[in-house]
């Protein structure tokens, strides 16, 4: 498995702060500053917004009762009323004939192994069953925009413009708003992990697990927002403490993601009644080689009994490592460093992350729920082996979302029945599934998370599940 700079700034705050993680192509300062701006603005109405956790649901399993989240409650109800930026569906056929659909990907190879064969795994099975409504999916081959935000828009302009495409898949940070406004102008539904702000307020917008960052957005951009829960409940059930006697530390890079991931992690922690005693985004973005002392040294002396550790893969490990040798032994986690076959390919990075806590949005495959099995299964009918790394997980969360949302719309399958089946109020994606995904009740889904997530840590070269997949409530913040 390539881990070579997988999940690198994309996931330096679990994609949950859509603006700045485009900080490495330094191409979206504009939206940085607004996002900066509205978490600012979110961190003054946390006491009135503030709600206590409620009991996480198991994913999967039926409607999130009791749940403020994109699954359900009071919250959704409110998301549901919010005005959708983008053209209604219109009747395009663009892609679509009487026995197929055609569609089209990007993503960055290197960061997401897999990823290709999640899509064809999931497809495969919806084909071979007889397709969609009488249609079989035309998959592309994907293009890789190889780190790069302008061969992004390049090649999902290809995909609509010369390939005539209807629809488009991606797992990559560099699908930004020259793509994504593209897209959604054009009427074209696109699929992704929802941190990038294309995904949040945008009616041909779709992330797999909802919109994550709709908070880093203004008001004037999205209707609602709110922070995923899960990001301080889960650690928090999985330490023990009762939260009032949390004491965490965060460790950010000095970059827009840092920043706004800072403002939310407070904001959530605070509002969960925890203690923030230590809250710093100077790490630095080039950080290779970097001396980890002096941030290790702050954070010990602040006396923390949880510390997160929210910068790209690859300074995790050494941050760890630093904290330990500081002597420090309460709880280290991150958002990053759920990869399996990571920890067996590398003995010494291993040895690093020993004790680590990750917090991870795709249902490990340790758990082995009804989910994960039909997974494996659709991956060994292609000939692949069964198993499922975070990018193929997240491409066959994408695909089974598309498949079901393309069911719903019809035999008579155009932009507008599917607008109107997806976005009209009674659609909610992964019903069906037991073991795995929070639901998603579109509208609302375009500015609210699934807010899942489980906790895993890691032990030996393996990981062990610590809290299961589960959802759990979201605050809101405007």
């Amino acid at each position: 498995m390539r881990t070579v700079r997988p999940l690198v700034i994309a996931l330096v705050a679990f994609g949950l702060v859509a603006a700045g993680c485009s900080s490495s192509s330094k191409s979206s300062s504009s939206s940085s500053s607004s996002a900066t701006a509205t978490t600012a603005a979110a961190t003054a109405t946390t006491a009135a917004t503030a709600t206590t956790a409620a009991t996480p649901t198991t994913a999967g399993s039926g409607a999130s009762t009791g749940l403020d989240n994109a699954s359900g409650g009071p919250l959704e109800q409110l998301a549901a009323t919010g005005a959708l930026n983008g053209p209604a569906g219109t009747g395009l056929t663009r892609g679509v004939t009487s026995s197929q659909i055609t569609v089209g990907c990007v993503y960055t190879a290197a960061d997401y192994a897999g990823y290709v064969q999640g899509l064809q795994a999931r497809i495969a099975r919806a084909n071979n069953a007889g397709g969609v409504n009488g249609r079989k999916i035309n998959l592309l081959p994907c293009k890789d925009d190889a780190n790069g935000v302008q061969a992004n828009v390049q090649e999902v302009q290809q995909l609509v413009n010369e390939n005539s495409v209807f629809a488009v898949f991606s797992l990559t940070e560099y699908i930004l708003p020259g793509s994504t406004d593209f897209l959604n102008n054009n009427q074209v539904p696109f699929y992704g992990w929802g941190f990038n702000p294309g995904f949040c307020g945008t009616r041909w917008g779709f992330g797999w697990n909802g919109c994550l960052g709709g908070n880093s957005l203004t008001q004037s951009q999205v209707s609602h927002a709110a922070i995923a829960g899960n990001l301080a409940d889960a650690i928090i059930k999985a330490s023990g403490l009762p939260a009032s006697q949390v004491r965490l530390a965060v460790q950010a890079e000095n970059s827009a993601s840092g920043k706004i991931g800072d403002v939310q992690y407070d904001t959530l922690f605070k509002a969960r009644g925890a203690q923030v005693v230590y809250l710093q985004d100077n790490f630095p973005v080039t950080s290779a080689g970097a001396d980890v002392t002096p941030y290790v040294q702050a954070m010990v002396a602040a006396k923390p009994n949880i510390v997160m550790i929210s910068t790209p893969f690859a300074d995790v490990g050494p941050l760890a490592s630093g904290l330990k040798a500081a002597g420090y032994t309460g709880i280290i986690f991150d958002f990053t460093n759920y990869i399996p076959g990571l920890l067996q390919s590398s003995s010494q990075l291993a040895s690093a992350l020993q004790g680590e806590y990750v917090n991870t949005q795709v249902v490990p495959q340790e758990e082995n729920t009804p989910w994960v099995q039909q997974e494996d299964a659709d991956l060994t009918a292609i000939g692949q082996k069964p198993f499922v790394t975070l990018g193929g997980a997240q491409a066959y969360a994408e695909a089974e979302e598309f498949i079901e949302m393309v069911q719903a719309a019809g035999s008579t399958l155009d932009t507008k029945t599917f607008d109107q089946a997806v976005n009209g109020g009674s659609f909610v994606s992964y019903t069906g599934i037991t073991g795995g995904l929070g639901q998603l009740a579109w509208p609302a889904a375009h500015f609210l998370p699934a807010d899942c997530a489980a906790v895993v840590k890691i032990s030996g070269t393996s990981y062990q599940v610590v809290e299961p997949f589960a959802c759990y409530s979201s605050l809101k913040v405007f």
